[in-house]
């Protein structure tokens, strides 16, 4: 048509909207949920356990001899230390133009700063889940060999850009383990597969001899193999396999072989493998376990019951059939945050990070956050960042020292091997 319309008019300025709109999920609860008050100087930190009873006790008749001296036993647990390290840099370039001002959605430096301390924090959060080897996601592909689209069962510490190593599935968290090289994550798609995996893409081809199938090799953390905290998953658990290895070859806790302690385990109700349904039955077989091991009925600050979005569904359709509707009723539904039993009471805490098929049950007032260096920038003369005489950029980092510890492993347990019905890889 003649003369002016929208398309035509060439006198229209765009209107800009204030602000980022945020789509990645930050969620971070670890530190809020394990005792903060541990800080501490030196080599390492260093306790005992009792590891077994005096057994110079017995009836004897009339004049009967006493019997042969015995004597409490105990074993030594140490704890050391994790390096968690960041950085950010910038050109004096950006610093310039994405200054705070209005015509800027977000100035750079606060970008960047306070982006990398809530990027740390959910770093932590995924990995104090896990069990120190670094791993965060194992293919499940039947071949994932040269390809850049795979299937892996877990791709929530799978962040786009990123770039992680690929290794081998046997003696993985040890020095014996194979590398077989790395792979920048591109992207994760939005949907499930058919199998309930999540798709992965890559920027290039994974490497070649790769494991097959559902015992395929690991994405670890790239550069942090064996070097990150030791979660929930190695804090509490009753094996005495895996890593890392004393020099005889055995496995060790916190220093301990637990071959020779086995008591010095938690109470872990698996299926071996198969995923079967949560029922009341499990947790009070949970409780009931834990009471046995430790003596404990009711711990200091209760038990809390860790598990993520999917298993949260389960607990609440356990209660689905006493839900009963009147014409008064405003809302439809229940919110199950509890189970009481005689055996004692659990509080179910969601967590989009936990462990999948997985539930969790803390005593919280035994599992420590070991501080050497509070999370903070390192600074000189006061200000994080530093500049280069030789580019135009300056450059921030972040570093803290710590470790977790737990000191009474057999007051808390976990629920492995459930099934669960997700709906999104992230």
């Amino acid at each position: 048509m003649a003369g002016v319309n929208i398309d035509n008019v060439g006198l229209t300025f765009t209107r800009f909207l204030d602000g980022v709109v945020e789509t990645l999920n930050h969620t971070s609860k670890a530190r809020s949920l394990v005792r903060q008050d541990d800080k501490w100087t030196g080599s390492h930190i260093e306790g005992r356990l009792h590891t077994a009873r005096s057994t110079a006790i017995g009836y004897v008749e009339d004049g009967g001899a006493f019997p042969v001296p015995d004597k409490q036993d105990y074993a030594t647990y140490k704890a050391y230390r994790k390096f968690t390290v960041g950085s950010v840099q910038i050109t004096d370039g950006a610093m310039a133009t994405a200054a705070k001002s209005p015509n800027v959605a977000r100035d750079v430096v606060t970008s960047e700063v306070k982006g990398l301390m809530n990027n740390i924090l959910k770093f932590e959060n995924g990995f104090f889940f896990r069990d120190g080897s670094g791993v965060v996601a194992q293919f499940v592909e039947g071949d994932p060999s040269s390809q850049t689209t795979t299937e892996v069962d877990d791709s929530r510490m799978l962040w786009d850009g990123g770039t992680y190593e690929v290794r081998d599935n046997s003696n993985i968290g040890l020095s014996t383990n194979t590398k077989h090289g790395t792979g920048s994550v591109t992207s994760v798609a939005s949907a499930l597969t058919s199998a309930g995996n999540s798709s992965v893409t890559f920027g290039s081809a994974l490497p070649s001899g790769l494991a097959t199938g559902a015992s395929g090799d690991y994405l670890v953390w790239n550069g942090s193999h064996s070097k990150a905290i030791t979660g929930l998953d190695k804090l509490i658990d009753d094996t005495t396999s895996g890593f890392p290895l004393d020099p005889d070859g055995q496995t060790v806790f916190q220093g301990v072989t637990m071959a020779s302690y086995p008591r010095y385990t938690s109470m872990v109700l698996d299926n071996s493998g198969t995923n079967r349904d949560l029922t009341p039955s499990l947790f009070r077989q949970m409780l009931a376990g834990i009471m046995q091991k430790s003596g404990s009925e009711r711990p200091a600050d209760g038990l809390t019951v860790l598990c993520d979005s999917w298993q949260a569904v389960n607990v609440e359709e356990l209660y689905e059939g006493e839900l009963r509707l009147t014409p008064e009723s405003k809302v439809g539904g229940m919110a199950v945050a509890a189970f009481q039993s005689s055996l004692g009471r659990i509080d179910i805490v969601v967590d989009t990070d936990c462990l999948m098929n997985t539930m969790f049950f803390c005593d919280f007032s035994k599992i420590y956050r070991a501080v050497q260096k509070q999370l903070g920038w390192r600074r000189e003369g006061g200000s994080i960042f530093k500049r280069s005489d030789v580019s135009g950029v300056y450059t921030a980092t972040a570093i803290e020292i710590a470790e977790m510890y737990i000191k009474e492993r057999h007051t808390s347990g976990k629920l492995q091997d459930l099934n669960h019905n997700r709906s999104t890889p992230y």
